[in-house]
């Protein structure tokens, strides 16, 4: 009975309005948002207009997709001995990296580039509902 009742609901049609983001969609919409604004606010972070910025910020959403997974994967050691102090040094990475392929868009200092990984983080951990 209780098996039939959840598959039931799984049938369900979900209306437009009810439906919610995935993680993929919140990751990459805060990376897109979260380049431009910090180009903005930090002074670190420049851009030389704002297509720069949201293409750094498209590109670093790609890579927050497919490449920062298999890169927590290969540091997992390090990253438990750290206590995923890691991860920021792999989103830091990303970052320095959308710049050297993004021109109009550069990264100044480490400590710009940490601010904005965290900016990005918090974003999408409220966003995400800290799943």
């Amino acid at each position: 009975m209780k098996r039939e009742k959840q598959k039931e609901k799984k049938r369900q049609k979900v209306s437009p309005r009810d439906a919610k983001p995935s993680g993929v969609a919140i990751t990459f919409l805060c990376c897109v948002l979260g380049v431009p604004t910090c180009a903005k606010m930090l002074p670190g972070i420049v851009a030389a207009d704002v297509m720069a910025s949201l293409q750094a910020g498209v590109l670093l959403g790609v890579a927050y997709l497919l490449l920062r997974p298999g890169l927590k994967l290969l540091t997992l050691p390090i990253g438990c001995l750290t206590l995923g102090l890691t991860n920021f040094a792999i989103d830091v990475g990303l970052l320095y990296g959308c710049a050297y392929l993004i021109e109009g868009f550069s990264v100044e200092s480490v400590i710009s580039a940490i601010g904005t990984a965290m900016l990005i983080n918090g974003i999408s951990a409220i966003a995400g509902g800290f799943r």
